[in-house]
């Protein structure tokens, strides 16, 4: 048995894990829960440490995948795939939405800096009781 298996199995686990939460990430950024992002965001980091250790392993004189492994590998790939293409369009939504909202700042700032320079320009005095 390959040290590696260990390894590649947790790897597997992580990537079905993340393609899981991500399938469950809305494309409306308001529509997802607090938090859900950023655990997204540490799957990855635990996802990207298997890959190093992953590495570690191949670099080792005589290594080789066992049929298992290879198998396990292969799932990986396809699932990887998916993951890539749901994580594309997640980011371009939210990209979408990020642009969207930094032009609903600008044209406010607009406004309201018309609205201002009125109320320096003079004033009126109500002179009723």
């Amino acid at each position: 048995m390959s040290d590696s298996k260990p390894i590649i199995y947790a790897f597997l686990k992580q990537t079905l894990e993340l393609y899981e939460k991500a399938q469950r990430i809305h494309s409306n950024m308001e529509e997802n829960e607090e938090g859900t992002v950023e655990s997204l965001e540490m799957l990855f980091t635990r996802r990207q440490e298997s890959i190093r250790q992953l590495d570690i392993f191949m670099k080792q004189r005589n290594f080789r995948w066992a049929e298992e492994e290879k198998i396990i590998i292969q799932q990986l790939i396809e699932l990887d795939q998916q993951l890539n293409g749901l994580m594309n369009n997640l980011h371009q939504s939210f990209f979408m939405q990020i642009s969207r909202i930094a032009q609903t700042k600008e044209v406010s700032k607009k406004y309201s800096g018309a609205y201002q320079t009125m109320a320096t320009a003079g004033s009126f005095i109500d002179k009723r009781n």
